[in-house]
């Protein structure tokens, strides 16, 4: 016998059936259908939504059924009857004997007349019965799922209140991990009514007769989605009748506790006990899980295992013409266990349409190793949701278990070379790479300078978590080719001048077994310009009043107005003492005290520790001395100035400021000498006529920043009000007073209007943040008489910032890149989590909308 299941598109769920047959053919010995039961549901005392009859049917191809509410309603025609199905897709085939189907979509208490119309050739037979279902006994019965709807009833006496929430089954759960929440915390949020009801959800419409904007929020009903509906009975202010026991408050008190619980036993995922352990209903309490109405079938989506590595999965996807669109998910089998405490199994399909990218026609898709990085011996499972019409109603899934293959082959062994830049530019630094027993399939890098791989490594982050995080892939055959030759290959990165940079390279042989190895190269030094003999080098040096139009915001409100500021024009930066014994006892004091504690604190004596200390202290202090002395000719060999101070920016903080500040790290004495400022730039040439020219520089490719002590660079921009990403950068001209008093920094033109330099940094995205916005010239009158003080709303503004935004310039036509790490002078790394095939986390995804769905719930 076939059992033939459909849903009425009008009205779903289940129901009882009784009454008389009545049809509007004669009948006859040779009758083409006889009714030989008429059956109810044993447990439609529960449901009272459904009745099922049994046709013996003869000669009948296919048949259809109308419901229409009453019990002396006029037959329609069956031709009328069969083309309404036929649009709504739910003709049913016959066969020969007994045909059984369930009519669903009724509701509790009413009488129905269910009209059938049998197709036998060209002729239609048309039967009815009337039949009438009994009273809700539940409190939430569920009447019909649509692919956008679902229509419900909740039983309650005339007189009693009670609050309804509905919601998604996944967010429900995840609040409840995360923030304690129980069912009482939600009917709380819940639309209060009184006496039974039967309510429509509908995709877009509100519970709320006049919703508030931004305080309640449209239903949302998607087909198959999983769903709960809570309901408590409450008293006439919306009172939630119910107790909360969070514990004595002792020392084991847990406020937070989740309360996820399936002790309560559910039928067809209904109860009427709470599983919360933190609270008691004292009135009407009931839960039902449901899903958005839409049908599962059998996949028409071929799935072939193309090859399994240590590291990824192939799988070749061909979906026949039937699928409309399908996706593609991959995980642990924890991560699946996971889905389907949240959202159940019939849920999953929708659940994975919702939080992955669709695709049509064949595909051959891999898993990523940096999303869903593999561990031997472990399951994990590929999830294939196809879909068969426009609205998602009708899916399939496929799941397939996949183990990673362990590799018995040997790891593609590398060496890495440092080579010298061919064209001697010290902007620039190379290393070969080549694999000797020419067995490397592919490669993953990371590069950058030594004094940012040593807090990454120091902090206890390894190589290969590195690799798996942040790595870039190298795949193209003709580099592999070269790789894998007696020559290897050859590669260049930009760099700052006169650095040491490491290259960590990760080799795959052809089962993706990996292996790590790295290499160490320094770029040249910067050579000297040709010299430029000028007296302005002597004559600008000294103290400037810097006076400029500014504007910049803060917590404190929002500035636009003329600033002034001391700046220092010099040849070098800051010099320091002359000897360790002119230092200021303080700082001295304070960096012997430092490491003599960080010696003892590594096992030495007292006596040992302090005669390491004295030792550290005046070593550093001539390399300070040497870096001071080398940097003082280094400006003067690139024939330019140094303006220590500029306020607009941040306060200062010298060389010599950072050499004693013990919060302030750097890798080396030498980088205290990038780091330090805010500082700018004047450089000396000669223009036309031979005539001294000026200009402050501020090429981020071969210029100290502004600043980079703190954790961002700060940088000169052009700050353009007409287009704000279009930020001139690189040179701004100066001009000098004839009586040498006076220097003015002018703007860059873009987008037709003058753009001045602005002290920023630049976001992640790649955007300058402005810290002020300089909208006028930069004027420096000789001398400093206002007494000195700081421009505190300004570097409020920039306290505020805490995005690191290293600028190195790219090498032209160069498709390698040095690798941009989020790193702090701190060491601390956060490392890129497990994510599935398309780089999403789909439970990091669902505890971000469940926290921004609690902030956003406020109590009825």
């Amino acid at each position: 016998m076939r059992k033939l299941y459909r849903c009425l598109f009008l009205l779903s769920t289940l129901v009882l059936a009784g009454g008389m047959w009545s049809c509007s053919d004669d009948d006859d010995e040779t009758e083409s259908v006889v009714i030989t039961q008429t059956s109810t549901d044993e447990t439609s005392e529960v449901y009272a939504t459904s009745a099922t009859f049994k046709l013996a049917t003869r000669g009948v191809e296919s048949f259809a059924y109308q419901v229409v509410e009453g019990a002396d309603a006029t037959a329609p025609a069956g031709e009328v009857i069969y083309a309404e199905a036929q649009e709504n897709n739910i003709v049913i085939s016959a066969e020969d004997g007994d045909n059984e189907v369930t009519v669903y979509g009724l509701e509790g208490n009413k009488t129905y007349t269910v009209f059938f119309a049998l197709k036998k050739g060209a002729e239609y037979i048309v039967k009815s019965q009337t039949i009438t279902t009994p009273a809700y006994t539940r409190l939430i019965t569920v009447i019909d799922t649509k692919p956008y709807s679902i229509k419900l009833h909740i039983e309650m006496p005339e007189n009693t209140y009670y609050k309804l929430f509905f919601g998604a089954r996944d967010m429900y759960q995840a609040q409840k991990d995360q923030f304690g929440m129980t069912d009482g915390d939600y009917v709380s949020y819940g639309q209060l009514y009184k006496g039974a009801k039967t309510i429509n959800l509908v995709d877009g419409e509100y519970l709320e007769e006049n919703p508030v904007p931004d305080e309640d929020f449209p239903i949302q009903v998607l087909p198959g989605y999983p769903y709960v509906i809570l309901v408590a009975e409450c008293d006439a202010d919306g009172n939630v009748l119910c107790e909360y026991d969070y514990g004595d408050g002792g020392d084991d008190w847990e406020p937070m506790k989740t309360t996820r619980s399936a002790t309560a036993p559910m039928t067809d995922g209904y109860t009427e006990e709470c599983s919360d352990a933190a609270v008691t209903f004292n009135g009407k309490y009931a839960k039902q899980y449901v899903y958005g109405g839409s049908t599962l079938v059998e996949s028409k989506i071929t799935v072939e295992k193309t090859k399994i590595t240590e590291r990824s999965a192939t799988f070749t996807i061909t979906p026949d013409e039937n699928v409309v669109t399908y996706v593609v998910d991959a995980m642990t089998k924890e991560d699946y266990d996971y889905y389907v405490t949240i959202c159940g199994e019939r849920g999953i399909p929708t659940f994975e349409l919702t939080n992955n990218e669709m695709y049509t026609g064949s595909q051959v898709m891999s898993t990523n190793p940096a999303y869903l990085p593999f561990e031997k011996g472990k399951t994990y499972k590929l999830i294939v949701v196809g879909t068969y019409s426009e609205d998602y109603s009708v899916q399939s899934i496929q799941i397939i278990d996949f183990t990673p293959f362990e590799s018995t082959k040997p790891e593609a062994k590398l060496e890495i070379t440092a080579k010298e830049d061919p064209d001697k530019n010290p902007w620039m630094v190379w290393f070969n790479i080549k694999a000797p027993d020419k067995n490397c399939s592919y490669i993953r890098y990371l590069m950058n300078y030594m004094k940012e791989w040593t807090p990454m490594l120091n902090s206890g982050t390894t190589k290969e978590q590195l690799m798996q995080s942040y790595g870039n892939y190298v795949t193209e055959v003709e580099i592999m080719n070269a790789i894998n030759s007696n020559d290897g290959y050859d590669i260049g990165f930009t760099s700052w001048e006169h650095t040491e940079s490491m290259l960590m390279v990760a080799s795959f042989n052809e089962d993706e077994k990996m292996a790590v190895y790295e290499g160490k190269s320094t770029s040249l030094p910067e050579p000297d310009k040709e010299r430029v003999d000028s007296p302005l080098f002597d004559d600008l040096k000294g103290d400037w009043t810097a006076t400029c139009q500014a504007q910049w915001q803060d917590y404190t409100g929002t500035y636009d107005q003329k600033v002034s500021f001391k700046v220092t024009l010099a040849g070098g930066p800051e010099q320091g003492p002359s000897s360790v014994s002119a230092m200021d006892s303080k700082d001295y004091d304070a960096l012997f005290s430092y490491f003599k504690e960080s010696a003892m604190k590594n096992g030495q004596d007292e006596a040992t520790a302090e005669a390491y200390a004295k030792t550290k202290v005046a070593e550093l202090f001539d390399e300070y001395k040497s870096e001071a002395t080398r940097y003082a000719g280094k400006y003067r060999g690139q024939n330019r100035l140094v303006g220590l101070r500029f306020d607009a920016a941040h306060e200062y903080m010298s060389a010599w400021d950072l050499f004693c500040d013990l919060d302030y790290s750097a890798y080396d004495t030498e980088e205290l000498f990038y780091d330090y400022g805010p500082k700018l730039f004047l450089e000396i040439s000669k223009g036309e006529n031979g005539k001294d020219k000026l200009e402050l520089t501020a090429d981020q490719s071969c210029v100290a920043p502004v600043s980079a002590w703190k954790n961002y660079e700060v940088l000169f921009v052009g700050y353009n009000s007409a287009v704000y990403d279009n930020a001139p950068l690189g040179h701004f001209p100066v001009t000098v007073s004839s009586d040498k008093n006076t220097i003015t920094i002018g703007g860059v033109e873009a987008d037709d209007v003058m753009c001045y330099p602005s002290p920023a940094y630049y976001s992640f995205v790649n955007q300058p943040v402005f810290i002020s916005k300089i909208t006028s010239p930069i004027t420096l009158t000789r001398g400093w008489t206002e007494p000195e003080k700081k421009m505190a709303p300004i570097a409020k503004a920039l306290e505020q910032t805490t995005v690191r935004a290293e600028m190195v310039a790219s090498h032209k036509g160069n498709r390698f890149m040095r690798t941009s790490l989020p790193w702090t002078k701190d060491g601390l790394l956060p490392l890129m989590p497990e994510t599935t095939i398309k780089s999403i986390s789909l439970k990091e995804n669902i505890q971000k909308k469940a926290a921004e769905l609690h902030t956003k719930m406020p109590k009825k």
